[in-house]
């Protein structure tokens, strides 16, 4: 794939940038290059525990230029999609900060602890490292009384580097076993919404795109949902990632062993 007339790159964060607080080598030098040629950058994440502007902060440590307005995470992205369906509801999250702090600024009720379950209009579930039965009874107690279940992402896994953690999927399954039935709507990858998001932000058509991931199973499925180039990079998870790849279905228009060897199709 020749990548001189793609104009947007958009970056899965951990294990394509970085792997937990290292950086991949090579990556602060090919955006760097990438910023040279005027390429526009974005990164995206299904992570919804931070806020845009910590993940802004560790790039920046790391060497990186960014802004806020180039980090794409499923909880911002969760606010705008449900700010467009119902920008005046009532939410109770199950997440942390980052999406805590996403539906405050796109200026969400949020109820903490309901005294009427039926006040609540929307339950909105992310990762979240203090999840409680008592939180799974609040949101499910929604839900029976007509509450609207909305899920970041279901990843079954969080990767560190002491390995994985339970992923948001965890506490999305909790709640859809309770309740016996599914989120109306995932925002992450492999759904495609985020993408669109940047797509429709910029003005640009999928022709003119590319995602790089390190999961075939989010990044590159959410790059053939929204008909964009797709990279598969072997840092991360990648190399086990590749097993997954369909013998006759859809691949990833690259494979390659990191960002870094982006630099030979530009």
């Amino acid at each position: 794939m020749d990548l001189k007339d793609r104009h947007v790159f958009i970056f899965d964060l951990d294990g394509v940038i970085y792997l937990g607080g290292v950086i991949v080598p090579g990556a602060r030098e090919l955006l760097n290059l990438l910023n040279e040629r005027n390429k526009i950058i974005y990164y995206v994440t299904n992570n919804s525990t931070r806020t845009r502007m910590k993940f802004c902060e560790k790039l920046l440590k790391m060497g990186i230029q960014a802004q806020t307005s180039q980090i794409i995470t499923s909880a911002f992205a969760t606010a705008q999609y449900l700010k467009q369906l119902a920008p005046k509801a009532t939410v109770y999250i199950i997440g942390e900060e980052g999406l805590i702090s996403e539906f405050t600024d796109a200026g969400f009720q949020i109820i903490l602890e309901p005294h009427s379950r039926k006040s609540i209009e929307y339950v909105i579930v992310g990762l979240d490292r203090n999840f409680t039965y008592q939180k799974l009874a609040i949101a499910l107690t929604a839900l029976e009384s007509g509450a609207k279940f909305i899920a970041t992402n279901t990843d079954p896994t969080l990767p560190t580097e002491k390995g994985n953690l339970p992923g948001a999927g965890t506490m999305v399954s909790a709640l859809s076993t309770a309740a016996n039935s599914k989120p109306i709507f995932t925002i992450g990858k492999p759904n495609p919404f985020m993408l669109e998001l940047i797509l429709k932000k910029e003005g640009a058509t999928p022709d003119k795109a590319v995602i790089i991931g390190d999961r075939y199973s989010t990044d590159i499925k959410a790059g053939l949902n929204a008909n964009i180039g797709t990279i598969l990079v072997k840092t991360g998870t990648g190399i086990q990632e590749i097993q997954l790849i369909p013998p006759t279905g859809p691949h990833p228009d690259l494979i390659l062993e990191s960002i870094a060897s982006i630099r030979h199709y530009l």
